[in-house]
């Protein structure tokens, strides 16, 4: 993997590479400990420096070093200008663009490994095998001609941005399908945003004109899980009545509370209120009022769901107080946004616990089992083609991730297309091939989203 090292610099004036253009520095799979042994404190102007890890030169910048480094990060930046005395020694090296750039770049490497290990199966070793597509006139012309696809149901981070980092040429490849006519979607499994919130980060990231995205186009598993309680809960003699909405737990962000309460239901939980301790004794659980059921805990039916969606603040007192809750309401329905395992976050794509981890602790606390709504949900999939009127076949899910994107469209009777910039890389794919888990294998792949025109 090629990575980048975001040193602070004192000055950087003239620094120049064989392998880059004057004014750019590149470090190849370099680590923090090599660099700081290759280049002390002080480094005399002009010295030519190594790294046998990384077979690579670059010459000292004039009049000044390089102190020691803060971190790894990934990919290969390229200065923006050429900095001076004046330049502030603690700002970072790379841009947004720079980081795009790499991202690119690192993504068309992934497809190079991925097209050699696809090589190097027999045809007997996978009974469908993807279409492989290495450049925009490729995928264009399959998406168009072959394929025929005219609705586009995109994931999120990993695909279109990875957290504020915009994929490549992501804007110029909505904006084109939505101009030629094609029905576009935004279908994630974040639940910490509503719908309106999804769609202003969406229309930052994208710098889509006003008035091109709308509502109704996001498809988060904040909403699908509001939709869900509804279809299950909504006008159930059993549950509530026409003065009271039936009552719903959330562990998670306002965002989904937001989603589940304009669904019409009465909810509790969600962030707690500053200066709330994060534990819980067997004293403090003991003593506890429950005044999520407004103190009736012995009375069976006060809570019909408890819905469970990323929350960063996550604590064992929330576990606590949820596990009793559905201990006390057996008939109460467990709901999961989600079950990924992780998303990647940082330039060096570093694996932050996902509301899979969540979900396992209530289950496991409780002794019952969620219901997932989000990817690969077939609920999920019956929604959307129905909702919007859709055909299957006509429908692309593109993704990241082959345990939920690329699941979820092959159950849903979809195309599905994996673009190499998120968490799967040729390593998964090929443990997928192995394994013999034909639902993850894609209809396509190629590197990023930015291919799509």
């Amino acid at each position: 993997m090629t990575i980048i090292l975001n040193a602070k610099l004192e000055t950087v004036k003239n620094c120049t590479s064989p392998y880059s253009s004057s004014k750019s520095m590149k470090f190849t799979t370099l680590t923090t400990l090599a660099l700081h042994q290759l280049i002390p404190s002080k480094t005399p102007t002009g010295t030519l420096a190594f790294s046998p890890d990384a077979n690579h030169f670059f010459t000292m910048p004039k009049h000044g070093f390089i102190r020691k480094t803060d971190k790894i990060q990934y990919p290969t930046f390229s200065m923006a200008s050429q900095l001076d005395e004046t330049t502030d020694a603690s700002a970072p090296l790379y841009t947004k663009a720079d980081v795009t750039e790499a991202i690119r770049h690192e993504s068309i490497l992934e497809m190079g490994k991925v097209v050699n290990f696809f090589n190097t199966l027999t045809s007997s070793s996978i009974r469908v095998k993807p279409t492989l597509l290495k450049d925009q006139d490729q995928v264009s012309a399959h998406l168009n001609k072959t394929l025929n696809i005219q609705n586009y149901l995109f994931d999120c981070d990993g695909v279109l941005y990875r957290g504020a980092d915009p994929m490549p040429e992501v804007s110029e490849s909505i904006q084109s399908l939505m101009n030629n006519g094609k029905k576009v979607f935004f279908v994630t499994n974040n639940a910490g945003s509503s719908r309106s919130e999804l769609k202003r980060k969406l229309e930052k990231v994208l710098h889509c004109p006003d008035g091109m995205l709308s509502e109704e186009m996001m498809i988060g598993s904040a909403y699908v899980a509001a939709k869900y309680l509804q279809s299950r809960l909504m006008g159930n003699k059993d549950v509530g009545n026409d003065k009271t909405s039936p009552r719903v737990h959330v562990i998670g962000t306002a965002g989904l509370c937001h989603e589940i309460q304009s669904a019409g239901f009465n909810v509790s939980g969600g962030p707690d209120p500053e200066g709330t301790s994060p534990g819980m004794s067997r004293e403090d659980l003991a003593a506890y009022s429950f005044p999520e059921v407004e103190g009736k805990l012995s009375e069976s039916g006060k809570i019909h769901a408890v819905v469970i969606g990323l929350d960063n603040d996550f604590n064992y007192r929330k576990l606590c107080i949820a596990t009793v809750l559905l201990q006390h309401n057996p008939q109460a329905i467990l709901v999961a946004t989600n079950l990924d395992a992780f998303d990647l976050v940082g330039s060096d794509a570093r694996h932050l616990p996902g509301n899979g981890a969540l979900v396992r602790a209530v289950e496991a606390a409780s002794g019952r089992d969620a219901i997932n709504v989000g990817k690969p949900s077939r609920l999920l999939a019956q929604l959307i083609l129905e909702k919007f009127n859709l055909k299957a076949e006509e429908t692309i899910m593109i993704g990241d991730r082959l345990d939920t994107d690329i699941k979820f469209g092959n159950d849903g009777g979809m195309k599905t297309g994996l673009v190499l910039t998120g968490c799967a890389n040729e390593a998964s794919i090929e443990n997928a091939v192995i394994v013999g888990d034909q639902s993850a294998i894609p209809t396509l792949i190629f590197p990023h989203v930015g291919m799509i025109k």
